[in-house]
């Protein structure tokens, strides 16, 4: 038994501290840790009973949402250790066929909403896919589709006031959503705007991995801060927490972010968060702009992530851990990584635009768009003001838009780069009718394949969405070949949105490229287009993984009848990135391998072209096999006649 009395509590409080002290490391800051409320929940169902009162109305004036744009960006000096490189692709396609060939190919594809239904600009393009669906959550909006057939599954349809209004009843915006495979729910994050400060930060995570009228939906409202106007929120979500970077406005101006416990918020609450806040040195002008919240898809992660530009030059990232996510986190000191030169984008031209430079597209600013972790990788994108052959450091020769992507090995105390590539419309002269590509976002699969989504557009070429990729085994820092995936015929001059000559006509502001939680192979991008004349919408494209390997052989390749258990090993042939893959036992969709004839008792995956797999051939008929292997993503290979049964 223990006795307490004021000096025993002395001791615990001082061991606490120390514990605390001891448990951060040299030069990590501590943040603001705090405890907010319980959950509000509701079910789906109980939310769209009241979706008809925020519903949009086609008299009403459109809703024009405008982030907060740094134009001081602008003029940034360029960190004078950047080389002038666009690590442009310079391989050379092997034949005239890839050409026209991407990484990954095209599936399923769908308009997830438009202007007429929404009017509003811009949609704030979001969205991602699950078990079964694909839900998108953009600005007023949260819809979800049957992913395998792309057509609305009317188990959420609502307005995204209506959704958040039981811990905001404000007007929302900025919406982003994630599924997270390792507690197989849903969470979406917006923000509440029509106060001019104090703002709130809204979550709502799901308690089941399909989405349903009777789902139990969990709900918090986090404050931004006193006097604070939180704007621009980003997510990312690993197995111990939820990391929110946004722009913090307030006097100072300083920046925030948030580590919310990820536990806190699948139990019902109450909140635990964890606020840092002076991320921009007031003397140097240094720190992180817009940060990005970083998903990470690694078991077991020992911190959480943040990435952005540098606010106080171009050519610069900036990284910063989270120690201790799950239980008192602190925030490392800036980790600066040198990049290629970089610049800030342009406005964007379009065909058929009637207004000049007001009319031209929003190219935003060089904030970054998405960021992931894989294999204690870090990748992270942004658009950028290029020249014709890829190049940013000489702000008078910038003349289209571009995307620039970057792998980050995050094993160095201070990250270093694996790859950084620019996605641009390389031309031989520096005209400004070149293509401009535009709010990327990317993902890569368990495979190591990486896929980026974005907007194209030019002079001569209505607003169209694109894919672009690259295979694991492709050279460091290249690409394929663009793929455009929408085919505007219209011309965007929408009346609800004159535009300005600052920024244009609003678009984006930004998108995202998903993963499939049931593979690990398939990826998903919502991209903002031109869908009809003045309107417009959100693409959905499903993008394929490479086929399995081509079976070529069996060893053995000839075995007696009647033998219950025999081992075999299967080889492919890769060609194009076609290779064999499984994800691991956590995920509902394996590899798969059948035999005509042959009883197949387990299948093991070696690596991209070997399976070993444990057979019987009891009751099996006589003469030669042929066999089928199946990726978990459901894409088949067969070698024909490659085991006999003797």
């Amino acid at each position: 038994m223990i006795f307490f009395n004021k000096y025993t509590a002395i001791f615990f409080i001082v061991s606490a501290i120390t514990h605390q002290l001891s448990a951060t490391p040299d030069g990590y800051t501590l943040g603001v840790m705090r405890t907010g409320e319980h959950a509000v929940t509701q079910t789906t169902a109980e939310m769209m009973l009241h979706n008809a009162q925020h519903a949009a109305s086609p008299n009403r004036a459109p809703r024009i949402y405008r982030p907060f744009i740094n134009q001081a960006r602008a003029t940034l000096p360029q960190n004078p250790d950047s080389p002038a490189l666009a690590q442009f692709p310079t391989r050379t396609p092997e034949s005239s066929e890839e050409l026209i060939r991407s990484p990954q190919q095209l599936g399923v594809h769908f308009k997830g909403t438009a202007l007429p239904e929404l009017n509003l600009f811009p949609p704030d393009s979001m969205g991602t896919v699950g078990p079964t669906q694909f839900v998108v959550a953009v600005n007023n909006l949260i819809r979800s589709f049957n992913k395998t057939t792309g057509l609305i599954d009317g188990n959420i349809n609502i307005h995204m006031d209506a959704f958040f209004a039981s811990v905001s009843g404000d007007i929302t915006s900025d919406p982003r959503i994630r599924y997270d495979r390792f507690t197989n729910r849903w969470f979406i994050l917006c923000i509440d705007i029509t106060r001019p400060s104090n703002n709130r930060i809204l979550i709502a995570v799901s308690n089941t991995s399909t989405i349903t009228p009777s789902t139990i939906w969990s709900l918090y409202a986090i404050p931004a801060g006193t006097g604070v106007f939180y704007d621009y929120p980003t997510l990312g979500i690993d197995q111990n927490a939820l990391y929110i970077g946004g722009n913090a406005f307030s006097n100072s101006n300083t920046g925030s972010m948030f580590v919310v416990r990820k536990s806190s918020v699948t139990s019902g609450g109450p909140i635990v968060y964890t606020r840092f806040d002076n991320l921009i040195s007031p003397q140097t002008g240094r720190g992180l702009f817009a940060p990005q919240g970083v998903d990470n898809f690694d078991a077991n992660p020992t911190s959480g992530y943040f990435v952005g530009v540098d606010n106080a030059t171009f050519g610069t990232l900036i990284v910063r851990r989270v120690n201790d996510p799950a239980g008192t986190p602190s925030l490392s000191p800036n980790l600066i990584i040198t990049v290629p030169a970089t610049a800030y984008p342009i406005t964007v031209p379009h065909l058929g635009n009637t207004r000049g430079t007001t009319g031209k597209l929003d190219g935003l600013d060089d904030r970054l768009i998405c960021a992931h972790i894989r294999n204690n990788q870090l990748w992270t994108t942004h658009g950028i003001g290029v020249n014709n052959v890829g190049i940013s450091s000489n702000r008078q020769s910038i003349t289209r838009d571009g995307c620039r992507w970057y792998a980050l090995n995050l094993a160095p105390a201070t990250p270093t780069i694996a790859q950084v590539g620019t996605v641009f419309d390389r031309t031989t002269t520096n005209l400004t009718t070149g293509r401009s590509y535009w709010m990327p976002s990317l993902m890569t699969s368990g495979q190591g394949h990486m896929a980026l989504g974005c907007s194209v557009a030019s002079s001569g070429l209505y607003a169209n969405a694109a894919t672009v990729g690259r295979l694991f085994a492709d050279t460091l820092n290249t690409t394929e070949t663009v793929v455009q995936i929408t085919a505007a015929t219209t011309a965007y001059n929408p009346p609800g949105d004159p535009g300005s000559i600052r920024e244009g006509r609003r678009w984006g502001d930004y998108s995202y490229t998903s993963l499939d939680p049931c593979d690990d192979m398939t990826m998903w991008t919502i991209q903002e287009y031109c869908d009809a004349t003045n309107s417009w919408g959100v693409f959905v494209q499903q993008l394929l993984a490479p086929p399995p390997a081509q079976p070529i052989s069996i060893v053995p390749s000839s075995l007696a009848r009647n033998q219950s258990s025999v081992n075999i090993t299967v080889t492919g042939q890769q060609t194009g990135g076609a290779a064999f893959y499984d994800p691991g036992a956590n995920f509902s969709c394996r590899l798969a391998v059948n035999i005509a004839g042959v009883t197949v008792n387990s299948a093991t995956f070696v690596n991209g072209t070997t399976i070993t797999a444990n057979i019987s051939t009891v009751g099996a008929t006589t003469g030669a096999k042929s066999i089928t292997v199946t990726n978990p993503d459901g894409q088949q290979r067969t070698g024909n006649n490659l085991l006999t049964i003797t």
